[in-house]
């Protein structure tokens, strides 16, 4: 730009100084110079927007076609050519308006503010570009699959757009920074209340990020405030919930580092789906069993393999024993994991028959039609043992 500048000042003196040995009025000769030269800065700067976006752009995104690297298609895609792009007629203005306009002080400070307030504004969506690209990039890494940045990214456009703030009131009152930032100290308390939740916000999203707490797509339970469903999208200060029932719950980022809550997540990379369920036997048709007995499950075929007589056994014993070998034979379930049918403590409603397994399907659907399909066989195999599930009357 220097040589360029260099030519605009000959330029400006030359054409005054023809203009005047042709007999042109002085004041009307340095009007009409400045006149010729400003239009002259306007053509340079349409021109320099035109070379960069309809050459150097379109050169750059040949370049990206042919590129087998697929990072430089993300920072296209993202704007980040197209945005820089926008800085070289505001550059062509900065440096050469002030040649023509040299007497007018006023009027070259209003263009030169409002021309850097332009370029700041321009850096900015650059560095945003910029980061959202970075960010694309690490998403699609197996880490980041695994962990999310977003909440690091959004504290650095934070702290881009305070920063920003700041330069944008140095241009335009022409203030140092350093004395802003002094200045702010005075209100940092105030900040501090006014800014509360965001600071929260914050704060906890570097939290959430870093334990790799909560991630897009989790299913969430909260119980004390009937959420429960998955989580589509995660801000610097709000949580967004798509529930079951297709409301949207909104919670501040900061409930998830103070409060409980259940994350599903596990179960995704869990070899089963916990099966935890009981049925109430009535304790009033527990038994000794006999012989007769013996013989009447053996013609339905529901006693246990390898069972040895015992005359101290109950009916409640071999319908234990029953389920487990039916249940173990459905392939249900991986026995791998903890697998038991259980009695729990009686209490006044019979006594608790429990299954405690996991699922080798963790597909909800699918899940809840096994967990339905054991308890129906469950509840319509124990009269064949002369039991009777608990029901109040």
């Amino acid at each position: 730009m220097k040589g360029i500048d260099e030519f605009f000042a000959q330029l400006n003196n030359s054409t005054e100084n023809i203009l005047t040995q042709l007999g042109v009025n002085s004041d009307i000769a340095h009007l009409v110079n400045v006149l010729v030269l400003s239009v002259c800065v306007a053509i340079l700067a349409v021109l320099a927007n035109y070379i960069t976006k309809r050459i150097i752009i379109r050169l750059i995104k040949r370049w990206v076609d042919k590129s087998e690297n697929p990072y430089d298609d993300i920072f296209y895609e993202k704007g980040v050519f197209n945005k820089l792009s926008h800085l070289a007629p505001a550059i062509v203005i900065a440096q050469l308006a002030p040649i023509p306009l040299n007497d007018f002080p006023a009027l070259i400070g209003f263009i030169i503010t409002a021309t850097n307030i332009y370029m700041l504004v321009v850096v900015i969506m650059v560095l945003f570009s910029t980061i959202n690209a970075l960010q694309e990039i690490y998403d699609q890494t197996p880490m980041g699959k695994q962990r999310s940045i977003k909440g690091y990214v959004q504290v650095v456009k934070s702290i881009i757009y305070f920063v920003g703030a700041l330069m944008f009131i140095s241009i335009l009152f022409k203030k140092d920074l350093s004395s802003l930032f002094a200045g702010l100290t005075a209100f940092a308390a105030v900040l501090m209340f006014v800014f509360k939740d965001a600071i929260l916000g914050l704060v906890a999203g570097i939290q959430i990020s870093s334990n790799d707490l909560i991630r897009l797509g989790d299913y969430i339970e909260i119980p004390s405030k009937n959420i429960e469903g998955n989580v589509v999208d995660i801000k610097l200060s709000v949580v967004k919930i798509l529930n079951t029932n297709k409301t949207i719950s909104i919670l501040p980022v900061y409930y998830f580092v103070s409060d409980a809550y259940h994350n599903w997540r596990g179960l995704d990379a869990a070899d089963g789906r916990r099966l935890k369920r009981s049925v109430n036997l009535d304790m009033r048709t527990i038994r000794f069993i006999d012989a007769a007995f013996i013989e009447k499950l053996k013609s339905k075929g529901l006693l246990p393999s390898n069972y040895m007589f015992n005359a101290t056994d109950t009916n409640t014993k071999l319908f234990r024993l029953h389920l487990e070998e039916y249940l173990k034979g459905t392939q249900f379930f991986n026995l791998n994991m903890t697998f038991v049918v259980r009695y729990l403590q009686p209490t006044e409603n019979g006594l608790p028959l429990e299954l405690y397994a996991y699922t080798r399907d963790k597909d909800f659907v699918r899940f809840e039609t096994i967990q339905s399909e054991v308890f129906e066989y469950i509840i319509a195999t124990a009269p064949a043992f002369d039991l009777a599930i608990y029901q109040r009357a």
